[in-house]
C-alpha cells in the first residue's frame, strides 16, 4: 500500500510540471515585446550638415578618411618622406633613414628622397652610405647643389680630398655665392703641387732592364784588375782556334811573390801580366768573355725552385698564392708535384676548380712539351684520388671535352701506353676510345 501511494504522488507531480511548461510556452518572449524608447532622437544643425546619431558621425569619418588617404604610389612616397622629415626634426635619425628608405622604395625617381637620407646618414657618421645616396641623387638631377655639397662632406670625411674639392667647385659653378660650399671649400687642405709634379715624371722602367756587357780594358779599377786569371772563362761560339801569346814563367812568378810583400809595393807587374793574357786573346763578335761575378739576365723560374707540398693544407696555401701570380707560375708549381704524391696530398679533399685547372694545364702544356707517358701518369694518379668519381660526375661539357682530347692523345700513342690499361682508365673518366 505504501508503494502504491508513492507511485501515485510521482505521477501527479509529473502532470503538474507538464501543465506549467505548456503555460510558459504559450506566453510571448521578452525580447519580442514592444518596449518604450530610452531617449528620443535629436537632430543637430551645423550649417548644411545634418548629422543624426552615432551612425551618421561614423559614416562621415569614413568618407573623410577615405578622401584624404593617398591613392597613388607617388602620394604614398610623399607621405613617407613627410614622416621622415618629422623624425629628422626630432633628431631621430634612425627612423628618418627608415622612412626615407620607404619613400625611395615607392618612388625611386625622386632625387630629394636620396639627398634627404644622405643628410641623415651624415648625422650618424655613415659617410659611405651618404656618398652613395648623393651620387644617386646627382644621377637623377645633375645640378642638385645640396647633393654636391653633402657628397663633398662625405668624401672629405672618407679622406678623398681631391674628389671633395671637385664637388664643392662644381656646386659653386651652379651657385657662386653659396656660403655653405665656400665654407666647406676653405676647410679643405691646400693642394700639394709636389705630388702633381711627381705624377708627371715618367718612371724609367726601360733603363733598369739592360743586358750586362763586359768590357776588359785599362778603365777597370785596381780591385777588378787583381782578379786571378783562373776566374776568367772563355766561351767561344765557333770552333776556330785562337792564338794566345806564350808567357814566360818568370813573368808569372811575381803574381805569387807579391802576396808576401808589403802593401806599399806597386802592383804594376800584376796588371801587366793580366793585361798580357787578356790582350793576347783576339776578341771577336762570336765570342763572349765573362767573369764569375758577372750578373746574368733574369731567367724564368724553373720548376725545381718550387717545393712539393707535404699536406693538403700546404697545397691549398701554395695553390692560392701561385694562382694569383699567373698561369705560368701555377704550371711550374704543378710540375713540381710528382704524380705519385697525389693520393697522399689530396687524401682529405681535392676541390673541383683545382681538378679542372689541372686537366686544363695538362691539355694546354703537357700535350706540347711532354710525352704521352707523362700525360698518362698524371691522369692515372688523379684517378686514385679520394672522391674523384664525384669530381668527374660534376664536370661541365667543356672539361669533358678536355678529357676526351687527352685520351685521344693517349690512344694515338699506343706504343707507350698499353691499350688494356687505357681502357680501364677511360671507364673511370667516362670517355670513349
Amino acid at each position: 500500500m505504501v508503494n502504491d501511494n508513492i507511485w501515485k504522488d510521482i505521477l501527479n507531480w509529473e502532470t503538474d510540471i507538464h501543465k506549467k511548461d505548456e503555460a510558459l510556452l504559450r506566453r510571448k518572449p521578452v525580447h519580442d515585446q514592444a518596449l518604450p524608447l530610452v531617449r528620443k532622437s535629436t537632430e543637430i544643425m551645423l550649417g548644411n550638415l545634418k548629422p543624426v546619431g552615432i551612425d551618421t558621425l561614423s559614416n562621415t569619418k569614413r568618407t573623410t578618411t577615405s578622401n584624404t588617404a593617398p591613392k597613388t604610389r607617388a602620394e604614398k612616397a610623399e607621405a613617407e618622406k613627410a614622416k621622415g622629415n618629422d623624425y629628422f626634426v626630432k633628431k631621430d635619425y634612425k627612423n628618418a633613414i627608415l622612412y626615407y628608405g620607404k619613400a625611395i622604395d615607392l618612388d625611386p625617381t625622386v632625387p630629394v628622397y636620396f639627398v634627404n637620407r644622405a643628410m641623415a646618414y651624415l648625422k650618424t657618421n655613415r659617410f659611405l652610405e651618404a656618398e652613395k645616396d648623393c651620387s644617386r641623387g646627382i644621377q637623377l638631377q645633375p645640378k642638385n647643389v645640396k647633393a654636391l655639397w653633402r657628397r663633398g662632406i662625405a668624401l672629405r670625411e672618407l679622406g678623398r680630398i681631391n674628389e671633395a674639392r671637385k664637388d664643392f667647385e662644381t656646386g659653386l659653378t651652379i651657385e657662386p655665392n653659396n656660403k655653405s660650399l665656400l665654407d666647406e671649400l676653405k676647410k679643405l687642405p691646400a693642394a700639394k703641387p709636389i705630388e702633381k709634379s711627381r705624377l708627371k715624371k715618367p718612371e724609367p722602367v726601360e733603363e733598369k732592364r739592360r743586358l750586362s756587357i763586359n768590357v776588359i780594358d785599362d778603365s777597370y779599377t785596381k780591385s777588378k784588375e787583381t782578379v786571378q786569371p783562373k776566374s776568367l772563362k772563355l766561351e767561344p761560339t765557333t770552333n776556330k782556334t785562337t792564338n794566345v801569346k806564350k808567357v814566360e814563367p818568370s813573368a808569372i812568378q811575381p803574381i805569387t811573390s807579391r802576396k808576401a810583400e808589403p802593401t806599399n809595393s806597386k802592383p804594376e807587374p800584376v796588371q801587366k801580366v793580366g793585361q798580357a793574357i787578356i790582350e793576347s786573346i783576339p776578341v771577336k763578335k762570336e765570342a763572349k768573355l765573362t767573369t764569375e761575378t758577372t750578373q746574368k739576365p733574369a731567367v724564368p723560374v724553373a720548376p725545381s725552385r718550387f717545393t712539393c707540398p707535404r699536406t693538403n693544407f700546404e697545397f691549398e696555401r701554395d695553390w692560392k698564392t701561385y694562382k694569383g701570380r699567373g698561369e705560368d707560375i701555377l704550371y711550374q708549381y704543378f710540375q713540381a708535384i710528382p704524380p705519385k704524391e697525389y693520393a697522399t696530398i689530396f687524401k682529405s679533399s681535392l676541390e673541383s676548380d683545382q681538378f679542372e685547372k689541372m686537366i686544363e694545364m695538362v691539355d694546354a702544356k703537357y700535350t706540347k712539351e711532354k710525352s704521352a707517358i707523362d700525360i698518362y701518369n698524371v691522369i692515372e694518379r688523379l684517378s686514385q684520388v679520394k672522391r674523384i668519381d664525384m669530381l668527374i660526375m660534376f664536370l661541365d661539357k667543356k672539361h669533358r671535352q678536355v678529357l676526351q682530347r687527352l685520351f685521344d692523345v693517349l690512344k694515338s700513342a699506343s706504343e707507350e701506353v698499353p691499350k688494356e690499361t687505357l681502357e680501364k682508365l677511360s671507364k673511370v673518366y667516362g670517355t670513349k676510345l
